[in-house]
């Protein structure tokens, strides 16, 4: 048996008095010790709530907050109703109350928590309540220190549900959702998806960056190294076993910075067009790709060194390259984290620190909260350096 866990329902899941029951369900039978349960607002409550305050001019922000809390606020007191309606002891926890343990700044809208007074009071208040009872909390809400509602932004509950896991230091996160786990793509879309076990962090931060509906990006940064988090089906008998995992964490106090050598840049003269690119990527075979930029006229990639020659021939024959150029002796830096998505400036951090220290760049490409800067090899120490100091400091 484990010791403590965060289980958190989606809206989907609550939408009904009988998924209600169920879910109660569900966390009674689960096998752990500890268990605390976060919720969202039952069905579609928070899209009617925002649609009708989206009728009203000059609304303030305070006023959206407190409206729009009322969807998780009922649901968390139906929830703890039907935990005890089959005789487990409920706690609940409430903005309105004395014992809430959510702080934030005085964004109502989009808040951000402040994590040193948001640990101090859910030690105080949270923790004791555990060995006797479920604790359930309002996902997505947030309280000011002056007593003031805020909401966490939309897909909150995912940042409640993660944060409080970080400071409870819980074993386990479940995200309750209405599918199996993480399916390749969008089952609405392509008929028969692959159901996906596993994904590493940065793999799930890309992909929901890109649009897909599974975790609110921002609340991964809180993830512990060694917790484990998994996105389960609400259809599941055993809470604890089954769904997809998401392993490993973020460096949220420093960059991540990988270096690659002995890379070449390839420069195709061409129109960029699809059919083009794909020539490139056929010529490249099973070759691994470290980036590929476009200009006006050309495409660059960059790749890992080898018979050069032999790939040229094969990219001169393409009729519709007018001309090919190549650069030996690249290196990459490849610089990650997580703020560099919702935190202008990184790229011009980066380029100022180089060029501080006379470092040349070739290209600089990005995918996410990943930039990628070429430079030459020789450079590649100092740049290391100097990237480094600066996120540092």
């Amino acid at each position: 048996m484990n010791n403590r866990v965060v289980i958190k329902f989606g809206g989907a899941d609550l939408a009904t008095g009988e998924k209600v029951e169920q879910a109660a369900k569900m966390v009674a039978q689960a096998p752990y010790k500890e268990k605390v349960v976060v919720v969202s607002a039952m069905g579609k409550t928070t899209d009617t709530l925002v649609a009708t305050l989206n009728q009203f001019n000059n609304l303030s922000d305070e006023d959206y907050a407190e409206v729009v809390s009322m969807g998780e606020r009922t649901s968390a007191r139906v929830f703890c109703g039907a935990l005890r309606s089959i005789g487990v002891h409920a706690t609940l926890f409430d903005p309105s109350q004395d014992n809430w343990p959510i702080i934030t700044d005085s964004n109502f809208r989009d808040a951000q928590p402040l994590q040193e007074k948001t640990c101090e009071l859910t030690r105080k208040f949270l923790v004791p309540t555990l060995r006797e009872s479920v604790a359930v909390i309002c996902g997505f809400l947030g309280k000011t220190t002056g007593g003031k509602v805020t909401t966490l932004g939309r897909g909150g509950s995912d940042t409640t549900a993660i944060l409080l896991a970080n400071i409870l230091e819980a074993d386990e996160v479940i995200l309750v959702k209405e599918t199996s786990g993480i399916m390749s793509a969008d089952p609405k879309i392509v008929p028969a998806p692959r159901f996906i076990s596993k994904l590493d962090i940065h793999e799930i931060f890309d992909l929901v960056q890109g649009g897909a509906k599974i975790v609110k990006p921002e609340a991964l940064k809180y993830k512990l190294p060694t917790q484990k988090l998994r996105i389960v089906s609400f259809d599941s008998q055993d809470l604890s076993l089954g769904g997809t995992e998401i392993t490993g964490s973020f460096q949220m106090n420093s960059v991540e910075v990988d270096t690659y050598e002995n890379l070449v840049a390839i420069n195709i003269v061409c129109d960029v067009n699809s059919d083009n690119i794909k020539e490139v990527f056929a010529a490249l075979e099973r070759k691994i790709i470290y980036g590929v930029s476009s200009g006006k006229k050309s495409i660059t990639v960059f790749t890992t060194d080898g018979d050069i020659n032999q790939l040229i021939n094969r990219l001169h024959k393409v009729e519709s390259f007018k001309a090919i150029s190549h650069r030996e002796k690249v290196a990459m830096l490849q610089i990650s984290h997580p703020m560099f998505i919702d935190s202008p400036g990184g790229v011009a951090k980066i380029s100022n620190a180089l060029s501080q220290r006379a470092i040349n760049i070739i290209e600089v490409t990005t995918s996410k909260a990943t930039i990628n800067v070429f430079i030459g090899e020789n450079q590649l120490k100092r740049a290391e350096e100097a990237v480094k100091h600066v996120f540092e400091t």
